[in-house]
């Protein structure tokens, strides 16, 4: 009776151990806004940079319209790995090299409503359209590698993926998630980038963050 007890505590123990291993740190972690009903995930790690940080240094710009389009923020957030980032890495076009991962969802302002098009989702950073026809001789050595529609449950667009080298500066990848609601009165935005050497390092990772990128509206 005594020999028959021993394997039942040791599979007892094992099976602890095994549960206890399945409470470790998770390996993603979901960025979210309940209220628009928009979600993606990012590693669990990686540092946050907190949509209020990135309001404040919105604020500061001067550029025509920004205080309107900063108004009209209803959820914003990014994360990267590196620690040291911060709002104006965010906000700035510098390739930064590590990745950086930015959500953006506002309402659109009145002369944007008629106006938007894939097209002006494409050129949600840099004028994409322009550069790709070849029309600007001052545009940056450009590869387009990717740029297919995205239909979501409430909103439609296109995801583009292309990299680009300005003079003087390091290559630069984005893939950028660019949709509009069906009543044409919400952008969602995902950008994920970073140095063209550093996205290719880790493209499997930066793909399935943008692949987990889901707009599913307000309930």
């Amino acid at each position: 009776m005594k020999f028959a007890q021993r394997p039942v505590r040791l599979l007892a123990l094992i099976l602890a151990a095994t549960l206890l291993a399945g409470c470790g740190v998770p390996s993603q972690r979901y960025a979210s806004d309940k209220k628009q009903g928009v979600y993606f995930t990012v590693p669990y790690a990686w540092h946050e940079i907190s949509g209020a940080s990135i309001s404040r240094r919105e604020l500061l710009s001067t550029a025509s319209g920004a205080a309107d389009r900063a108004a009209s923020v209803l959820w914003q957030e990014a994360f990267s790995p590196n620690s040291h980032y911060g709002p104006t890495d965010v906000l700035n076009l510098k390739a930064p090299t590590s990745p950086l991962v930015y959500v953006r969802v506002r309402t659109l302002l009145p002369d944007e409503v008629g106006v938007v098009s894939y097209n002006s989702l494409r050129n949600i950073i840099v004028p994409l359209t322009t550069w790709a026809s070849g029309t600007d001789a001052t545009a940056p050595l450009l590869d387009v590698l990717d740029d297919r529609e995205i239909v979501q449950k409430i909103a439609r667009g296109v995801r583009t993926i292309y990299s680009f080298t300005e003079s003087g500066k390091s290559p630069q990848t984005i893939n950028q998630t660019a949709l509009v609601s069906d009543d044409r009165s919400t952008i969602y935005v995902l950008i994920v980038r970073c140095t063209t050497t550093c996205y290719n390092k880790s493209e499997k990772i930066l793909n399935k963050i943008s692949d987990s990128f889901t707009v599913r509206g307000t309930r």
